[in-house]
């Protein structure tokens, strides 16, 4: 090789293949992903020659009835050459694998589809002192601006001191081929001189030393031109998360179909041809109905405006609007939206609007400890007219589909108790809007019992009280009881332990302070007890009462018996001694009686029978001898 100056060197190589699948793709280097764009088909324009090595389509429509390639060109990439003279023939779709049109070279595979009477015109640009080759499977190179074809057009080639740096081919499929192969190769593949290195690429156009794959185009050749038409296929009606353009091919996954009454739902509508390109056509009608009364609007981008009427239509181009769904009243709704083109129907979808709160159902209160609201929780679920499950706002929140004026009632039973209000949602936490809740209550230092309910202004003014709550205050839990479901158990029952919870004044416990002690694993409760096979479920340091008592579980051994035991709650006993009693508590025993159902026959017991029956049949004996006597 000449050591003077060196000027580009290429060598193009056509080289026509029968067959698909003869030549492999090798992955580029990623470090060469994700450069050029290339146009969408028939759109009258060529994506710029903007990056070195990159194999680009020509999307530019011919109109003299053949392909045509770039002009060869020495002028630089910075100076972004003209491509306008390249143009293909029936080109109908340009993407790539993921369906967009960026990254048509290293490390991924464009797709095209053209016609099969149509030629696809593909044009690059080397890198300085770079080999390239191009070649083609199940088609043939028609034209070139390289330096030469050879006599059969399937080698093609250029000096390394030729002045081509930018350059192209169009390519024809093979008669009665579907597919076509377009790869395009290109390194340093230097040998002793320049026609040395031209001639190992002819020889090897996608091994040769030094070259690597830096694109391919994988070409689907069809009988008739679909892009522009509607396919049932590629074209739906999809959920969005939110109001402005989405661009889905399936249900948004934070897409929830319903909302409150005074909320929006959005849509989003894909109208695609079979190559996955949106319809962008104007004289085409895009149609949205909703039934039972929902209101509907499209918006071209982003959904601002709540519509005023059941159906709505455009005449703009119709991929890719936004359907904004609401009610129409602050009744529950259900309905079905129906988006059409051209009266073809793109999709449907079911959606569900809660009405305003029309029932509360205040539930399940914990036994309250004396003194605080902390951990004395009730707790609450709202359902509009039709037993759904509606929403109201959290206070804080930008929500307005509810006011804050919730409120709680309490009522006195004696003089010693009193119940007072509060609010919490930390049930809810991380949602602007719930349909359930918990409230707390605050008990006095003396106890006892009270009722709650809880009211809620609608936005309409109209206000829902929920049923009454009867609540407990009781004191934390010094001393303890055991007692067993069954007197007697047979083998393998299964035997429920009862823990009852006691404050000083002999009421039940609340359910708030710990009975355990889940920092320490020598205050985990036990139960010392024989004639037990296994542990259903038993003591652990996370053991809370629940309406002042804890249940264990277990199943009973096989070993009849009566047998006794102990119980022991070190953290409620560590109480005692410090509120009640430095002398410390009693200590808590229990017994379980394991039994049989079958009865059992003792040795005495059967002799017995035997005696008594030869008793019988003496004195059945003797009354025969006197029956016989007699005659």
């Amino acid at each position: 090789m000449s050591t003077k100056t060196i000027k580009q060197r290429i060598a193009l190589v056509a080289v026509t293949a029968l067959t698909a699948g003869v030549f492999s793709v090798v992955t580029a280097p990623a470090s060469n992903a994700g450069y050029g764009t290339n146009v969408i088909a028939a759109t009258g324009t060529n994506p710029a020659l903007a990056v070195a090595d990159t194999l680009y389509i020509a999307s530019a429509p011919s109109t003299s009835g053949s392909a045509v390639a770039i002009d060869a060109s020495t002028t630089a990439i910075a100076s972004s050459p003209a491509t306008s003279a390249a143009k293909s023939l029936g080109l109908v779709n340009v993407s790539d694998l993921t369906g967009t049109l960026t990254n048509p070279t290293a490390g991924t595979t464009t797709t095209a589809v053209i016609l099969k009477t149509g030629a696809l015109s593909v044009y690059a640009s080397n890198t300085s002192d770079k080999y390239a080759s191009i070649v083609v499977t199940n088609g043939t190179i028609a034209s070139s601006t390289g330096d030469s074809l050879n006599s059969t057009a399937t080698v093609a080639s250029a000096g390394a001191s030729s002045a081509v740096t930018n350059w192209g081919v169009t390519v024809k499929p093979n008669s009665g081929a579907t597919s076509m192969t377009i790869q395009y190769y290109s390194g340093y593949a230097y040998a002793t001189s320049d026609a040395a290195s031209n001639a190992a690429v002819q020889a090897n156009p996608t091994g040769a030393t030094g070259l690597s794959l830096q694109g391919q185009i994988s070409v689907t050749v069809t009988d008739s031109d679909t892009a522009g038409v509607q396919s049932a296929s590629k074209s739906g009606l999809y959920g969005a998360n939110a109001s402005n353009d989405q661009s889905n091919t399936s249900d948004d996954a934070a897409y929830l179909g319903s909302a409150a009454f005074n909320g929006s739902v959005y849509l989003n509508v894909r109208v695609r041809d079979a190559f996955s390109n949106g319809i962008t056509s104007t004289s085409g009608l895009l149609q949205v109905t909703a039934t039972n009364g929902a209101l509907v609007n499209l918006h071209e981008t982003n959904a601002s405006s709540a519509g005023t009427a059941s159906t709505d239509f455009a005449t703009t181009a119709p991929d890719n609007q936004m359907i904004q769904v609401t009610a129409p009243s602050n009744a529950p709704l259900s309905t079905v939206v129906t988006a059409t083109y051209n009266g073809v129907v793109i999709g449907t979808k079911t959606i569900g609007f809660s009405g305003k709160v029309a029932k509360i159902e205040l539930y399940s209160p914990v036994r309250g400890d004396l003194g605080t609201a902390t951990g004395n929780y009730a707790y609450y679920k709202m359902s509009d007219a039709a037993g759904n499950p509606t929403y109201h706002t959290i206070a804080g929140s930008a929500s307005t589909a509810y006011t804050t004026s919730t409120t709680l009632v309490g009522t006195r039973t004696g003089a010693s108790s009193a119940i007072t209000k509060d609010r919490d949602y930390s049930l809810a936490s991380n949602y602007s809007t719930v349909t359930s809740g918990r409230v707390t209550f605050t008990c006095t230092a003396a106890g006892g019992s009270g009722t709650i309910s809880l009211t809620h202004t609608n936005l309409d003014g109209s206000i829902v009280t929920s049923n009454t709550l009867p609540v407990t205050c009781a004191g934390d839990a010094v001393t303890y009881k055991a007692s067993w479901d069954k007197a007697v158990y047979q083998p393998g029952d299964l035997a429920t332990l009862t823990i009852s919870m006691f404050d000083s004044k002999g009421n039940l416990s609340n359910d708030v302070a710990t009975v355990t002690d889940s920092s320490d694993a020598t205050k985990i409760p036990v139960v010392a007890i024989g004639g037990l096979d296994r542990t259903i479920t038993g003591p652990t340091t996370a053991d809370a009462p629940d309406q002042g008592v804890i249940t264990y579980k277990y199943t009973v051994g096989a070993t009849e018996g009566t047998y006794s035991g102990k119980i022991t709650f070190p953290t409620v006993d560590t109480r005692y001694t410090s509120e009640v009693s430095s002398a410390g508590p009693a200590a808590v025993t229990t017994s379980i009686t394991i039994k049989s159902g079958t009865a059992t026959v003792s040795n005495a017991d059967v002799l017995k029978s035997i005696v008594s029956l030869i008793a019988s049949i003496n004195k059945q004996i003797q009354a025969l001898q006197k029956l016989i006597l007699r005659r």
